[in-house]
């Protein structure tokens, strides 16, 4: 946030080879940029900018060359964040064709783990349990024994290297917003165990977790933590990511087929709030949350019906 609001500072003032344009920096210049950019500023910011300007040095010989430079930074920064908002949101189409959208109940995970995850283990069937995904991405530190020589290393080097990188950011992540893996490496922190050894250990318990929910169709349950709403968490993404509302909507039916019964009802809670009438401004989200709810099982009234007991 405070890199886009000095990039839209900077935007705004039109810098040339003769010197800074003393009337296209003004106070108000900037003022009217940031209100057209949509930026939220502070007006003291502006004062201490203006002010600044007033006793600044002497502009750099080289002024012309470095400010050519820094606008094609900015170009290039911002081609590249317009590429990796592209990527995600079409990471998050893919997710949700998938079982492996059921982890974003899981504090700590979202669209891009996930998808990364799923990308690099791919179907969930083709392993027998979560050992088998261990074994794969090669979670388990490395041994050498010859004759009296019982040597042991770092993690194991046969193996795939891109589903255990997808594993130990899946680890690194639990490890910074969930509760309960956070506990744990404080515990293995507190013992004395290396960052590698704690992220493998970390990367073994948090497969477990993913096959259990992925093979089983679940959601988040128990240790204390409560789950996340996996339908709120996606139209979230989209909303930060700038997502068109259809493809919004559709990308939550998508993910509507993989969710269990039994969560229907708390799912509905958080996106009735979304679709409830606003005083002012548009009202489309509501119109296209409508079939979701509806299949979710809420009604006139705010009364929901769900009497499945699946898991």
């Amino acid at each position: 946030m405070v890199f886009q609001n000095l990039h839209s500072i900077f935007r705004c003032s039109e810098v040339e080879c003769g010197g800074l344009n003393r009337e296209k920096t003004s106070q108000q210049g900037m003022e009217k940029y940031l209100r057209q950019e949509k930026v939220r500023f502070q007006q003291r910011t502006l004062d201490k900018i203006d002010a600044w300007s007033l006793q600044a040095a002497d502009s750099d010989p080289l002024q012309c060359l470095l400010t050519e430079q820094w606008k094609q930074l900015v170009q290039v920064r911002d081609l590249l964040s317009e590429q990796i908002n592209e990527t995600e949101k079409k990471t998050a189409n893919y997710l949700v064709k998938t079982p492996y959208v059921l982890l974003l109940s899981v504090k700590g995970i979202n669209v891009v783990s996930a998808g990364e995850l799923a990308g690099e283990a791919g179907p969930i069937e083709h392993y027998a349990s979560a050992t088998a995904i261990n074994g794969r991405a090669g979670l388990y530190p490395s041994r050498y024994q010859s004759d009296e020589v019982d040597r042991s290393g770092t993690v194991a080097k046969n193996c795939n290297r891109r589903l255990r990188a997808a594993c130990i950011l899946v680890a690194k992540n639990l490890v910074k917003c969930h509760p309960y893996y956070r506990g744990l490496a404080a515990i293995w922190k507190k013992r004395g165990v290396v960052t590698v050894d704690s992220q493998c250990r970390m990367a073994n318990r948090a497969n477990r977790m993913v096959f259990q929910r992925v093979s089983g169709r679940q959601v988040w349950r128990g240790k204390g933590v409560d789950r996340e709403y996996l339908l709120y968490k996606l139209r979230e993404f989209h909303r930060t990511h700038g997502s068109d509302l259809e493809q919004t909507v559709a990308d939550m039916n998508e993910a509507f087929a993989w969710l269990p019964k039994s969560t229907y009802e708390s799912e509905a809670q958080s996106l009735a709030k979304l679709a409830k009438p606003k005083r002012r401004g548009a009202t489309s989200i509501r119109d296209l949350l409508i079939p979701l709810l509806t299949r979710l099982g809420v009604r006139s009234g705010n009364t929901i019906n769900s009497t499945s007991s699946e898991a």
